[in-house]
């Protein structure tokens, strides 16, 4: 063996260092993605949870919140971009299509109450 080179022990702990820093990278990486799916789950259950509260049906006010504008389902996408909504029962719902509120005609709530004019 040379005066230059490495003794045995030199190598074996090079060796230790490179394959503790590919380990610590590794497992940066895996950290990396528990923490992607536990983000995923915990918007899943986020939505779970949203869906458990949303109403069946909503009733969509004027801007002067006292006229009914519309009858919606509660998953309506346009009752939800309006803010103007109030959860209201199944009765509520039909009584309301009997006053002649109309039926947002994107979710058709009339439809599914079974409400056809």
């Amino acid at each position: 063996m040379s005066e230059n080179s490495p003794s045995r022990l030199d190598l074996l702990c090079f060796a230790r260092r490179v394959v503790q820093q590919q380990a610590e990278r590794s497992l940066a990486e895996i950290d990396r993605w528990i923490a992607v799916e536990e983000r995923k789950a915990a918007a899943l259950r986020h939505a779970a949870e949203r869906d458990r509260q949303r109403p069946d049906w909503v009733v969509q006010y004027g801007l002067n919140r006292r006229n009914i504008d519309w009858l919606h389902r509660g998953d309506c996408w346009a009752a939800a971009k309006s803010g103007r909504c109030r959860p209201v029962t199944r009765e509520q719902a039909l009584d309301a299509l009997r006053h002649d509120v109309p039926a947002c005609t994107h979710c058709q709530p009339d439809t599914e109450l079974g409400v056809l004019e």
